[in-house]
């Protein structure tokens, strides 16, 4: 079996249980874990596993994780929109000023 990395880090467990834990929470996808990890942080705060046998510990990094990478695409997607527009309005100073 390959080994897989996770593209965070990960101090809960070995690889394979990492990786494991890392589908079934991909699988189930960031909205509905991030209500099941609300749920269980107001009402079972202290059992340790928050959805099947994952840790409140990973599942709270894997949820930074993904935060960190939206965050991550909302900035280039601010710098790209305001790069063209930039572009377009040096081309239309250009313009104006040619005519």
């Amino acid at each position: 079996m390959k080994s897989h990395r996770l593209p965070f880090e990960n101090r809960w467990t070995n690889n394979t249980h990492a990786w494991q834990w890392n589908c079934e929470l991909d699988r189930l996808g960031v909205a509905n874990v991030r209500a099941m990890f609300a749920d269980h942080e107001a009402h079972h705060a202290s059992q340790r596993t928050v959805i099947f046998d994952i840790p409140a510990g990973f599942v709270r990094d894997w949820l930074a994780f993904h935060d960190r990478r939206a965050a991550r695409q909302q900035l280039l997607w601010r710098a790209s929109v305001i790069a063209l527009t930039l572009i377009a309005a040096t081309a239309a100073v250009l313009g104006a000023l040619r005519a």
